[in-house]
């Protein structure tokens, strides 16, 4: 009994030892294998059936996942190719056709150049018949600066100089002698459209700064000839010519549906800006080609080198005034071999930033499922090496923060101002949104609504509370002459509490009233942190006329943004905010004036007010919070508790009541640095950031437990196995599976 008894004792340390080599060296696939007493090696078909099943189901499931991956990813490229190619093809179709529109406004011009021209050569027209029908002309045509004729010396009735023109300044018409101030015959360089119409019969001269009516303008003059009696041939008597303000053009190009951002310009042909968002562009005479010197892009100069020859193109760059991805686009005007241009932000056409999000957060779901499966066939892990466990483990781990990290860089470059909002970028697109309030007043029985240009310019802004922002700054209003006395001169800021307005200065300039109060106060609005580090919130002033609800008007009082006074309204430019804009934690994204039509349901005691949509006017700026800072000072810290209490988890073999104390003080740590973050915020509800701490407390509670049944020696095989390694290695995919399951339900 005693030789058998020992038999046993070594046969039994041989198999303990035969399984432990083979825990770190398995069999091959297919040959799962045991030891038996008398030294031979089965098979275990039971356990070969199980990692037969996993490893079959992992195959299956892999070519799944890579599926609806590759399908998921094929279609979204698809979508997105194909809202490109639509906006790209809308951008052109939009610069063709303001082209065709600005080349039909400047025949205008042309027509009535050439007809009088013709008109006087044939004799149709009389010369003592020439003012009436200037006048005629600029009378018809309302966006002509001036309209004249610069005869030959001693053609006109044999006086040496003879040169009327009919001139348009401040909304009046008035006749004017050119030869009274200037010898239009001298060969001086100011005097090249008078000499370039007589030797080529008709020119559009580069548009300049007209010294009678201070406007950019376009200037097209023609010959008309008269036939010499002597030899019977036509001789140049003299040149016609037309002005058109350039500013029409302008308002025509602001039709253009280029998205929030997108823009137009106009270049001469010699690429000079004749119309640009930036005047300075326009002031100074600016070329295409200096831009491109300045901005060290040899795209916008190829771009300008074919506009100058007349020909289409299309190019992507980096845009100097937003700084985003853009195209530009230029189109010839044939007609005078100008070329119009357009700007369109690449951002702006693509998906809106919802179905961006919800697509890429899709499709890493199904290539975290793929790598997984792949991840289980490529170490082997069906065969249960603990090698090939830890190795499934750090590749889905990785995956997840790899995908959290993506989601936040969505949140980070979305766009906080939506197609949606009724941002006012250009007068057209005032225009178009008040037009129904003549009809409200119609039907409302009142006379046509009063518009007032109100401007705003912020100093200083800061958040001081969860509902408050403290802000201080100016508005001016203009009030020319066609705005009664018996209108209340100011304004209003009905969500403002403690605003204090300083008393008005006033300036009058062309009959016009220029009023300019400073303000400070606070503002009381609902802010939302519920994203918070990746949180955007609207600042905004809600600006009401003093005659909102004045009754004895009968009629309405609206504030209309005074765009005009401002270098560049593009909200990425950040209109009328100070430059030197200083914020704690925060990033200024834009700043823009916008309508937001309002429906009360009270008519403040007066029949027939507020039934109806009113464009209250904003001025709004949106602020995106600081992530670095706080990524350092709450992500990081967070991060290297989770590290040290999965180091505290691999060492709590036999020190569960140390690990137990280890946790404790974890959850103390990282309740102070909750409260921190509840104080700095100051949110009403539970935000983004916070289901990081919950999750933390929940791994802490659990790592505590596990601690705790490994030294009462619990009889559970999920604790017991391997050395607790069941948890150790669901730790970091668990973590972070939550921490994914969370953010994915915060910004899905």
């Amino acid at each position: 009994m005693k030789m058998k008894r020992v038999k046993t004792q070594i046969i039994s340390q041989k198999l303990v030892d035969l399984n432990a080599e083979r825990e770190e060296e398995p069999a091959a696939e297919g040959t799962t294998e045991i030891a038996t007493e008398d030294n031979t090696v089965q098979v275990n078909p039971q356990l070969r059936k199980v990692q037969k099943l996993i490893f079959d189901c992992s195959t299956i499931l892999c070519g799944i996942s890579l599926f609806l991956a590759s399908y998921g990813f094929y279609s979204y490229s698809e979508e997105r190719n194909q809202v490109i190619q639509k906006a790209e093809i809308n951008a052109r179709q939009e610069t063709v056709y303001a082209s065709r529109k600005i080349e039909q406004e400047l025949r205008k011009l042309q027509g009535a150049a050439n007809g009088i021209a013709y008109d006087l050569t044939s004799g149709k027209l009389k010369d003592e018949q020439l003012t009436t029908r200037l006048q005629q002309e600029i009378e018809r045509n309302a966006d002509f600066v001036a309209i004249g004729a610069a005869y030959q010396p001693f053609v006109y009735s044999r006086r040496r100089l003879y040169a009327p023109f009919y001139g348009r300044k401040d909304g009046t018409i008035k006749l004017n002698q050119i030869e009274d101030k200037n010898d239009y015959t001298k060969p001086v360089p100011e005097n090249e459209w008078y000499f370039n119409a007589l030797r080529n019969d008709f020119v559009w001269a580069e548009p300049y700064i007209d010294k009678y009516s201070d406007a950019l303008i376009v200037d097209y003059n023609v010959r008309f000839s008269r036939t010499n009696p002597k030899t019977k041939k036509e001789e140049p008597a003299g040149v016609i010519y037309a002005n058109y303000s350039i500013e029409k053009l302008k308002r025509l190009m602001a039709t253009l549906n280029l998205g929030k951002s997108g823009y137009g310009f106009l270049l001469s042909k010699k690429g000079v800006f004749i119309a640009h968002p930036i005047d300075e562009y326009v002031k100074n005479q600016k070329t295409i080609f200096d831009l491109a010197t300045e901005t060290d892009k040899k795209e916008i100069r190829e771009l300008g080198e074919k506009a100058i020859k007349g020909e289409s193109t299309i190019i992507e760059y980096q845009n100097e005034i937003t700084g985003q991805s853009s195209w530009m686009i230029v189109e010839p005007l044939p007609l005078n071999g100008w070329s119009l241009g357009v700007v369109v932000i690449k951002d702006e056409s693509s998906s809106d930033n919802t179905t961006l999000r919800r697509k890429t957060i899709v499709l890493w779901l199904e290539l975290i499922l793929f790598v997984f499966f792949l991840s289980i066939l490529s170490f082997r892990a069906h065969r249960g090496s603990v090698k090939s466990l830890w190795a499934v483990a750090c590749t889905y781990s990785i995956l997840c923060v790899a995908a959290i990290g993506i989601i936040w860089n969505i949140a980070l470059s979305e766009r906080a101002y939506k197609n949606s909002r009724n941002i006012l970028l250009n007068k057209a697109t005032v225009d178009n949104l008040l037009a129904p309030q003549n009809a409200i007043a119609e039907e409302l029985k009142q006379e046509p609504p009063l518009y007032i240009p109100t401007g705003v310019y912020i100093q200083s802004l800061k958040f001081t509370g969860t509902n408050d922002v403290f802000v201080t700054g100016y508005v001016w209003q203009k009030y020319n002459k066609n705005i009664p006395e018996s209108v209340n001169r100011g304004f209003i800021l009905p969500e403002a509490s403690d605003i204090q307005i300083s008393d008005p200065e006033k300036f009058v300039t062309n009959n016009t009233d220029l009023l300019r109060w400073y303000f400070e106060g606070t503002i009381r609005q609902n802010f939302n942190f519920s994203k918070y580090p990746f949180d955007y919130n609207d600042v905004w002033l809600r600006l009401w006329p003093k005659d909102i609800n004045r009754l004895d008007l009968n009629r309405t009082v609206i504030l209309v943004p005074d765009l005009t006074s401002y270098d560049l309204i593009n909200p990425v430019s950040k209109p009328g905010l100070e430059e030197d804009f200083v914020t704690e934690n925060w990033n200024i994204e834009s700043s823009f004036f916008e309508y937001k039509l309002k429906k009360y349901n009270s008519n403040f005691g007066g029949s027939g007010f507020g039934k109806k949509n009113y464009p209250e006017l904003y001025f709004t700026v949106i602020f995106k919070r600081a992530f670095i800072g706080i990524f350092i000072a709450r992500i990081v810290p967070l991060s290297v508790v989770a590290i040290l209490l999965f180091s505290i988890m691999l060492m709590a073999d036999d020190r569960g009541m140390e690990v137990v104390g280890a946790c404790a003080g974890f959850i103390f740590i990282v309740i102070l640095d909750q409260i921190t973050v509840r104080q700095q915020v100051t949110a009403t509800g539970i935000i983004y950031l916070e289901y990081f701490y919950f999750a933390i407390y929940f791994f802490i509670l659990l790592v505590a437990l596990d601690a705790i049944i490994l030294t009462f020696n619990s009889n559970i095989p999920l604790i017991q196995y391997k050395n607790n390694l069941i948890p150790k290695l669901l730790y970091w995919p668990g973590l972070l599976t939550t921490l994914l399951i969370v953010t994915i339900l915060v910004f899905y």
